[in-house]
């Protein structure tokens, strides 16, 4: 055996102590005196009096040795492992977002551009959540007919044009003063399909200004303006200012707005969950986009869609008020601008009215000339079953005759519309609404379970049969009472 040098193994000893205690200390979590400890042990090996290399070889391996021990307590092998340190992360992550916003610093003004590609991510997820959340929905049959893009042209005219603008037309200074700003839709239009459309129209899109459809049950009215943008960039500037704001050769004469009198009515939003806040005023009468009281005449915003007689226009696409009484049409009016009758078109305008005005708007369309809302013909079938329906209807599938109420004498007066000589596309539309529980969900009223038996081929029959018929002549008689039985 070699002379016994005791410096050399006393050195050794401490290499070795050092290096335990620097191990023991990484695998406790302490990394800071661990990576102190290996120092040390790397000192007492590699020092400039003392050099052993059966020392370095054991530092090596053991610095080696701590390495894996300090990763694997970094990125630790078991999934149960990281939620310590995910955890102080996310509280980390989270203080400091905390302190920002609370502090302010983020400035959030309309006036400032968003920051380099900040919009054309804000504007990737928009379209990729729209075509997420789009997919697999029906396109009725009726998309895209003049009807519906006339419908749609009234309602985008009155609202949607305040910031989209149409064709051949400017955006207003203060929509493009929003941000982010509006788009250009006679542009824009065609890089939408036509289901993402009605998604954005229907429902909206948070922090962007747009708003959603008032009602959510009115799926017809949301597909009726799609209808009408798929059709605006084909348009003229003149082509889109008579289909949306019809004949304003003249000014409407009837009734004044006057002032504002009576007292003030809530109002409710329906289906939404959001309840009325104090930062809120759910009140009518209410200030418009094209409110009633800006031009004095009280018929103003009523003639571009009903005209100035109350005959509607000759596509159908809204109803001849001038075939209604006045009681029906207060009622009506005071039921849309509720919230207990959905209508997006009809809320928007009826919020803006007094008790007074309803009153003057039903005194004056009520007066006016009854006629026939469009020439018909109606295959002789068709004829037969609508009258079939209208006169006797079905006692075996719980279908009353439309006569029993609707052909009584006196019972318009009562509230009941008048239907003799009505645009049929409404009707028909009506007698859905029926069908589905939006219209006649309230107790007593009969014609939700009556419509609920009638097929689409019977709505339509007794929508042609109505619309075929005078306003004004005999009320129908059941097919019996014709033969003597």
């Amino acid at each position: 055996m070699g002379e016994y040098d005791a410096p050399r193994a006393r050195d050794r000893l401490l290499c070795v102590d050092a290096l335990l205690r620097a191990v023991r200390r990484s695998r406790a979590g302490d990394l800071s005196p661990a990576v102190s400890g290996m120092a040390g042990a790397r000192g007492y090996a590699k020092g400039t009096i003392f050099r052993d290399r059966t020392c370095c070889s054991i530092t090596r391996t053991m610095e080696r040795a701590m390495a894996r021990s300090i990763l694997s307590m970094i990125f630790p092998r078991r999934f149960g492992q990281w939620f310590g340190p995910l955890l102080a992360t996310g509280a980390a992550i989270l203080a400091v977002a905390i302190i920002i916003l609370s502090a302010g610093w983020i400035n959030l003004s309309a006036s400032i551009p968003h920051p380099p590609g900040w919009a054309l991510i804000l504007h990737g997820v928009f379209r990729r959540s729209t075509a997420y959340h789009a997919r697999g929905l029906t396109i009725p049959a009726e998309f895209g007919s003049p009807r519906q893009v006339a419908k749609g042209a009234a309602y985008y005219g009155r609202v949607c044009a305040r910031c989209h603008s149409g064709p051949g037309l400017g955006q207003n200074p203060v929509a493009l003063s929003m941000r982010p700003r509006p788009q250009y839709l006679f542009r824009e239009i065609d890089k939408f399909p036509p289901r993402d459309l009605f998604w954005v129209v229907k429902h909206g899109v948070k922090y962007s200004g747009m708003p959603s459809w008032p009602v959510q049950d009115r799926d017809d009215e949301v597909w009726s303006v799609v209808s009408f943008l798929k059709q605006m960039p084909k348009m003229t500037t003149a082509q889109f200012e008579a289909l949306a704001y019809g004949d304003r050769s003249s000014a409407p004469s009837g009734p004044r707005a006057g002032p504002v009198n009576g007292a003030s009515h809530g109002y409710v939003l329906p289906n939404f969950l959001a309840p009325p806040v104090d930062s809120h005023r759910y009140t009518a009468p209410a200030i418009g986009f094209d409110s009633i009281g800006d031009s004095g005449s009280l018929i103003a915003g009523c003639v571009a869609c009903h005209g100035a007689d109350g005959a509607g226009r000759p596509s159908g696409a809204f109803p001849n008020i001038a075939l209604l009484n006045k009681v029906y049409i207060r009622d009506a009016l005071t039921s849309f601008r509720n919230g207990t009758r959905q209508s997006g078109y009809m809320q928007t305008v009826a919020v803006q009215l007094s008790d007074d005005r309803i009153a003057a708007l039903a005194d004056y369309y009520a007066s006016q000339p009854r006629r026939q809302s469009m020439k018909l013909a109606p295959a002789p079938a068709m004829l037969a079953l609508g009258r079939q329906l209208a006169t006797d209807g079905d006692a075996k599938r719980g279908i009353g005759a439309c006569s029993t109420c609707h052909g009584a004498e006196g019972a318009s007066p009562k509230g009941f519309s008048a239907l003799d000589g009505q645009f049929p596309g409404y009707l028909a539309e009506q007698l859905k609404l029926f069908r589905i529980g939006v219209r006649g969900a309230e107790p007593g009223n009969s014609m939700g379970p009556l419509a609920r038996n009638l097929t689409d081929r019977e709505i339509d029959a007794v929508s042609l049969y109505y619309a075929a018929r005078m306003p004004g002549a005999p009320a129908p008689q059941p097919a019996a009472s014709l033969s003597g039985g």
